[in-house]
């Protein structure tokens, strides 16, 4: 698995587990913190896709 695509599973993985413990074992409701945790992952994955594409291309480039 590529760092690009091992980062991205990481972060989704890293907010899957914070939402879960703050909504049932904290019992915290899901407010704007939440809402701009999912806009900071979505925007990390898209600059992932994006490094992940870049450097598909250098490497098409070299070849």
């Amino acid at each position: 698995m590529k760092k690009y695509h091992r980062s991205s599973l990481l972060l989704i993985i890293i907010v899957s587990i914070t939402i879960i413990i703050s909504t049932y074992w904290l019992d915290l409701e899901i407010g704007y913190g939440i809402i701009l945790l999912f806009i900071a992952v979505g925007y990390t994955i898209f600059l992932n896709i994006k490094a992940a594409r870049n450097e598909q291309q250098k490497d098409k480039q070299l070849r």
